[in-house]
């Protein structure tokens, strides 16, 4: 069988999907991973190949795409509960800029022929898609291949796109815009794949769904959902020696992701204020920051260990607790290592969420990344060292993240799909 992987050039998006890949490619499958050319040297790293198409995303580059402030506004619409503001206007103006503007970057036209070109000339049986990369949805049904998205957190979008066809079908006809089947129709029809109303839901949420989230963490949905244990992939790195050495004292990491830092703008929080609030503390705190975020620190507590990176896969395990922004990578380092955590979350998809649940679940707190409480900052940690039941609480995350079917496990499932939905005739 072969495996096409769509992916946009974001690393930790790409890294979501590594896990996966390699199961395929370890039972035998041939695999191969499509993304702009900007992200092709990480993807060849991993070890598995790479398929450039389109032009560089440039994510973190000037003058190119959206704004942050626009990604920041358009996912803070997805985001949001439609039930809180359950108007029409809100629903479409939502899915109207997000189509015209954030999907239409990620899935640029150029992107999308280069993908089919490539897909109709390799046959993939089967393409995965990361959830904002809805170039794999186009290219599997122009050559014929079944597709599932492959979901890299909270389920946003179809949740939104739920109420959207709830409002729209209750609209009179003359108030029945559908700014969505248009822009996935119209990028169909490129293609000369005919497509109506009744293949807009498969265009966003995959003929099924590949959901690393806990159970805990999912909206109750009506879509064919297909569970993977969610392990954390941090690239091909090297662990420091001193990741292996016994701590002298409680070792606590604080990672603010990379993502924001490399392609999102930054940091929203006073990184400076943060270390001082913890230099009385009697820990190592390991400060995942590199020299642009500690460029406005004049001095740094003793307690505190500074690194550009850190798998973090290594690090947790000898962790006591985690101060985190919430994004799904960090999440999945820190549940599956048991590890209670803050998070201060990032504005950019499901942080708040994310950390909203864990601290629900008793594994750790949630604070405001707005105004950020330095004295509840120390409370809270204090807490999380000295109270046994939050450790107790983050084994029980972890157990029932084990209990999850693996990588591995999922493989022949995703064969029988694979034959079950794909349009051509014959075998690979």
């Amino acid at each position: 069988m072969r495996v096409l992987f769509t992916v946009f050039a974001v690393k930790t998006h790409m890294y979501n999907l590594v896990p996966l890949a390699w199961a395929l490619r370890a039972a035998g499958h041939e695999v191969c991973v499509a993304s702009h050319p900007d992200l092709a040297e990480a993807i060849t790293r991993t070890g598995l190949t790479a398929v450039p198409v389109g032009d560089p995303l440039s994510m973190g580059g000037a003058g190119k795409g959206p704004t942050t402030q626009t990604f920041q506004g358009v996912s803070g619409s997805m985001v949001e509960d439609p039930s809180d503001d359950p108007s029409w206007e809100r629903v479409l103006g939502t899915f109207t800029v997000a189509c015209s503007v954030q999907y239409e970057y990620l899935a640029g036209l150029q992107v999308m022929d280069d993908l089919v070109e490539f897909a109709q000339a390799w046959q993939p049986d089967l393409v995965v898609w990361d959830a904002l990369t809805f170039t794999g949805a186009v290219a599997a049904r122009a050559c014929g291949a079944a597709h599932a998205r492959m979901l890299f957190g909270m389920d946003y979008v179809a949740r939104m796109y739920g109420r959207y066809t709830e409002l729209l079908a209750a609209q009179p006809p003359e108030r029945r815009e559908d700014p969505v089947t248009e822009w996935t129709a119209g990028r169909l029809a490129r293609y000369g794949v005919k497509s109506g109303p009744e293949d807009t839901l498969e265009m966003l949420t995959g003929q099924w769904t590949i959901d690393p989230t806990p159970s805990w963490m999912q909206f109750r949905l009506p879509l064919p959902y297909l569970p993977v244990r969610l392990v954390p992939f941090n690239g091909p790195t090297t662990a420091p020696d001193w990741v292996r050495e016994p701590a002298a004292r409680p070792r606590v990491c604080l990672s603010l992701g990379m993502s924001g830092r490399d392609q999102l703008g930054g940091d929203l929080l006073s990184i400076g204020g943060l270390l001082d609030a913890l230099a009385d503390f009697d820990i190592e705190l390991v400060a995942t920051l590199d020299s642009r975020q500690l460029a406005g620190t004049s001095a740094l507590p003793d307690n505190v260990r500074p690194v550009d990176f850190v798998p973090l896969n290594d690090l947790l395990p000898t962790c006591a607790a985690a101060i985190h922004h919430g994004g799904f990578g960090t999440v999945g380092s820190v549940l599956t290592h048991g590890v209670p955590s803050i998070t201060i979350p990032a504005p950019w998809w499901d942080e708040t969420d994310l950390g909203r649940r864990i601290a629900a679940r008793g594994a750790g707190f949630l604070m405001d990344p707005h105004r950020p409480d330095l004295d509840a900052l120390r409370d809270h940690l204090r807490r999380l060292l000295d109270d046994p039941s939050f450790t107790a609480r983050a084994a029980d995350v972890r157990a029932d993240l084990l209990a999850t079917p693996s990588p591995h496990d999922l493989v022949p499932e995703l064969e029988r799909r694979a034959r079950s939905y794909r349009t051509r005739q014959g075998d690979r």
